[in-house]
């Protein structure tokens, strides 16, 4: 190997052991502060507590004691925080191992305690490059750290019970300053301790890091989103969902790229693919996946495709299929041959009493909006439904504006429509999206809107028309497939009161559709079910939207 090789491979060793930096020091500051609390949990040396007592107040002691054991809670919470790189982590752990250092010598002169302390911060203080995100004291911790946390907490106050257990309990102990059996020092150290740890606990579960600074889009951001639209050069039909200002947008540094998210909970979650150029996907991909890490929150990215797994594998996520799009070949469909009867049937009663059809361009809604409206609310009103979001459109006149419109009409009324979401190439098809139509309207009707979409979608050059998502379907209930696949067949079988989803995909079957799968990807220690269910949340609005039967 020459020398000049041998530099090279030095500086890219010396560069990786520069990023496991933070999480030596994580580790190193955790493992001290369960030291200190151990401490702080069992007697002083009756000696060395002789030699303070001369020479300190009992109260200062006894101070000394608590603050210790704070200081040991709050290295145990700040490891987390270097872990992540923080800065404001680094700084506030040399102050608490430092003061650490000096608690242990005034609560009990544990030289050896304060000597430890003092070398880890000694080690941490020329390190400071290595910590170069912005700080967040405040971030919650995630489940993983809170439970070590807890666990460490936990394991001081038993051990501290079982130190002091020959000693009485009395309520004198809460407010009494001992110097010879340091109980009550424990005792007050140990209420604190599991009130910082309840505080922290309930905060974490219930946080949402970044909901605040990345809320919907505002109308500058939603015109930006579709001016890349626009432009794009790949983009899913169902970027168009960004339109609704109902999630937020990342764009790439070049502008020319979205990606629309919302956050909930502790996970960020992606609404299908990037938009815009080919040339960023990934690099966008990459930027939201280390933009919510940096938050502490897991990257979560729903309904995308198979062509994008590759790119979400070289992040280190998990995928699992979450069920089937149906899209159906315009130049192959046909209303031909015995399968195909009862939608015959279908276009024919719906003709025979007087509808008709048509698909009115961009910039139709909004003249159309008052009757849209009156069969969009009779169709929730008969449905007892509300109205979606995040993963489906909604009725937003101003949204249905900027696309093709396919509506049906009796007698001039309308009676149904659907808007169409267009892909970037002709290729790349059509999808259906939000779906209406009136109580009165013929029986049959959306067999017919349909029907005809397909065919005007063939005679317009657009090679698929996306019916949407059948959820869970196509999901194997096998001995050796993944729990969750097998809990989602099981859901999809069984679970037709509740949602109606084997019903679903069998409605979008009659149209003979090519079933295209879909993923959600997250890190290997997120939960895919908890995550699906937060993309249910949000599409349903709520734990209220979701139960309610529609």
């Amino acid at each position: 190997m020459t020398a000049k090789r041998s530099q090279g491979l030095t500086r890219r060793l010396a560069g990786l052991a520069f990023e496991l930096t933070p999480q030596v020091f994580a580790v190193a500051c955790f493992m001290a502060g369960a030291v200190v609390l151990a401490s702080a949990a069992t007697p002083a040396f009756s000696s060395r507590l002789a030699v303070l007592d001369r020479a300190l107040h009992p109260i200062l002691i006894d101070l000394s004691h608590f603050a210790a054991s704070v200081a040991g809670f709050l290295l145990l919470a700040l490891s987390a925080g270097l872990w992540r790189r923080r800065r404001g982590a680094y700084w506030a752990a040399l102050i608490v191992l430092l003061g650490g250092a000096a608690l242990s010598l005034l609560k009990g002169l544990d030289w050896e305690e304060a000597v430890e302390l003092a070398v880890v911060a000694a080690l941490l203080a020329p390190c400071r490059a290595a910590f170069n995100r912005s700080s967040r004291l405040s971030e919650p911790l995630r489940p993983s750290w809170m439970l070590l946390v807890a666990a460490v907490v936990a394991a001081s106050l038993w051990l501290g019970f079982f130190a002091y257990r020959d000693v009485a309990y009395q309520d004198e102990l809460w407010w009494t300053f001992l110097t010879d059996s340091q109980a009550s020092g424990f005792l007050r150290a140990a209420a604190v301790l599991a009130l910082l740890t309840l505080l922290i606990a309930g905060r974490s579960l219930f946080a949402a890091p970044g909901a605040r600074s990345h809320r919907s889009a505002g109308p500058e951001d939603v015109a930006r989103a579709l001016d890349v639209l626009r432009q794009a050069d790949r983009a899913e039909p169902e970027a168009w969902l960004a339109a609704l200002g109902d999630k937020a947008l990342m764009f790439s540094p070049s502008g020319r790229s979205f990606l629309a998210y919302r956050v909930i909970g502790r996970r960020w979650i992606a609404m299908g693919e990037p938009a815009g150029a080919a040339d960023e996907r990934r690099d966008l991909l990459w930027t939201f996946a280390e933009a919510a890490d940096g938050y502490g929150a897991a990257p979560v990215f729903y309904s995308v495709g198979e062509g994008l797994l590759a790119d979400l594998a070289t992040l280190g996520l998990a995928m699992r299929k979450i069920g089937e799009t149906a899209a159906v070949d315009t130049a192959a469909f046909s209303l031909e041959g015995k399968a195909r009867q009862n939608l015959r049937t279908a276009v024919n009663r719906a003709e025979r009493e007087g509808a008709t059809f048509e698909v009115s361009p961009p910039g139709s809604a909004l003249p159309l909006a008052s009757e849209l409206k009156a069969v969009s609310d009779a169709w929730l009103q008969a449905h007892r439904g509300t109205e979606k979001a995040f993963s489906l459109g909604r009725f937003d006149p101003a949204y249905l504006d900027l696309m093709p419109l396919a509506v049906v009409r009796v007698e001039g009324q309308v009676v149904a429509f659907a808007n169409l979401m267009p892909g970037v190439r002709p290729r790349d098809g059509l999808a259906v999206d939000l779906m209406r139509h009136a109580p009165d309207a013929p029986h049959g009707v959306m067999d017919y809107l349909f029907v005809r979409t397909i065919q005007w979608a063939r005679d317009q050059g657009w090679a698929v028309l996306d019916l949407g998502l059948a959820p869970l379907a196509g999901l194997d209930d096998r001995r050796l497939a993944p729990v969750f696949a097998r809990v989602g067949a099981l859901v999809f079988d069984e679970g037709e009161a509740v949602y109606g989803f084997s019903g679903l995909r069998a409605y979008k079957a009659k149209f003979a559709p090519n079933w295209r799968p879909r993923f959600i990807a997250a890190p290997p220690s997120t939960p895919l079910a908890l995550a699906l269910l937060d993309v249910a949340l949000l599409t349903s609005g709520g734990w209220r939207g979701l139960l309610r039967r529609g």
